[in-house]
């Protein structure tokens, strides 16, 4: 355990914003799939992957209006919950309707559907403190240090057993602190406007689901290219009262880049050594819509803008299902 004088219960001064390094999709794999280390294993293919650009983020507390899930792609929501979200069986059983609530409430939505949670609470490569622990469902526990989205078009074919009478959708992600009375501090999130990212830079990658550390699977993920144009916040000093609602795919929307919000742990600089690691947990839900007249045709067009052939020419065939040369940690 750290010792030290810090209290993680009271508010830091939090500046207008700060700068930091953001670790971006490399845009030499404009156009292309970007691979991963299961996908490829050619190091020097592994090491053009990513590019890191120091950027500012913004506080967004400042914003005024406040920002909405319609208007930035990402909303701050005061919702209290007085359960143990440390107890997976709670969170099942108790969290998931709570969750549902607060999604149906500000989409406005039919209903919820759906439902799927992970714990974060520490940076990958690091020991002690500061590193990965195990977590209460098994989910993998570290931050998300690259920029990213979670899902696409590539999820369609999932979600139709999920989603009811060929419905729109709009996948959310609600993502709290679970520590009682203990403030956000270490690696906040970090969510880019929506609108400030340029169709053009985006590109698709061979993504992992780590809900489940002992398995991890094939999805088709989202990155993109730095731009100075794109404007980056975070909310400071959340409270375990506060949740960040963010989406990850709408099948309303023809617009990629308003389909959905890049998102990245970032390290504040102001932060003091002293702080805990943030101990978070996000669920990922499905807000259901009106009814699709012409469905096939759309999920025909948003998939075909997915890259499927890598920079080298050879073709991707991660799309779904378990990885196969994934080797768990030795914890496990």
């Amino acid at each position: 355990m750290l010792e030290n004088n810090f209290d993680p219960f009271q508010p830091l001064n939090a500046p207008d914003s700060f700068e930091t390094d953001l670790h971006f999709a490399n845009e030499m794999h404009r156009g292309f799939r970007v691979p991963n280390q299961y996908s490829v294993k050619d190091p020097d293919i592994l090491k053009t992957t990513g590019k890191t650009h120091h950027v500012t983020v913004r506080n967004a507390r400042l914003l005024d209006p406040a920002p909405t899930i319609e208007s930035h792609g990402f909303q701050l929501v005061h919702a209290p919950c007085d359960l143990d979200l440390m107890d997976t069986e709670v969170v099942i059983n108790g969290y998931y309707e709570h969750c549902r609530a607060v999604v149906k409430k500000i989409t406005g939505c039919y209903e919820v559907r759906g439902g799927g949670h992970e714990y974060r609470n520490g940076f990958g490569g690091q020991s002690g403190e500061r590193g990965i622990k195990p977590t209460p469902n098994g989910s993998g526990g570290g931050y998300g240090m690259g920029i990213h989205s979670d899902m696409c078009a590539a999820v369609e074919d999932a979600f139709a057993k999920i989603v009811p009478d060929e419905r729109h959708f709009e996948s959310l992600n609600i993502w709290r602190s679970v520590k009682k009375g203990e403030l956000v501090f270490t690696a906040p999130l970090g969510v880019c406007d929506m609108r400030s990212v340029d169709p053009g830079d985006i590109v698709f990658g061979d993504g992992t689901a780590t809900g489940n550390i002992k398995q991890y699977y094939k999805v088709v993920d989202q990155r993109v290219v730095f731009s100075p144009q794109q404007r980056w916040y975070y909310f400071p000093n959340m409270s375990e009262d506060e949740v960040l609602i963010f989406r990850q795919y709408d099948t309303r929307v023809e617009e990629l880049n308003l389909r959905t919000v890049f998102h990245s742990a970032v390290v504040d600089p102001n932060t003091p050594k002293e702080a805990p690691m943030r101990y978070t947990i996000e669920v990922r839900m499905q807000a259901v819509f009106d009814k699709e007249t012409e469905k096939r045709a759309r999920v025909e067009r948003f998939k075909a803008q997915i890259a499927d052939v890598y920079r080298d020419g050879t073709k991707s065939d991660w799309w779904r299902g378990p990885i196969e040369n994934y080797v768990p940690p030795p914890s496990v």
